[in-house]
C-alpha cells in the first residue's frame, strides 16, 4: 500500500467515525498508530515499514 493510499483510509475510517477533518489533522497521528498496535496485539511495527 502506498503512503497515499494508507492516508486516505485513515481518514476515511476517521470520518466514519464522526472525527472532522480539524480533529484528524490536529491529532498526534504517530501517537494513534502506536494505539492501533497496541490494540491489535502486534509485534512492534515502525512507520517506515508502513509509509
Amino acid at each position: 500500500m502506498d503512503p497515499q493510499e494508507f492516508i486516505d483510509r485513515l481518514y476515511l475510517a476517521l470520518l466514519e467515525q464522526g472525527w472532522t477533518l480539524n480533529e484528524i489533522d490536529s491529532m498526534d497521528v504517530i501517537y494513534y498508530l502506536h494505539l492501533l498496535r497496541r490494540k491489535r496485539g502486534d509485534e512492534k511495527v515502525y512507520i517506515d515499514s508502513i509509509l
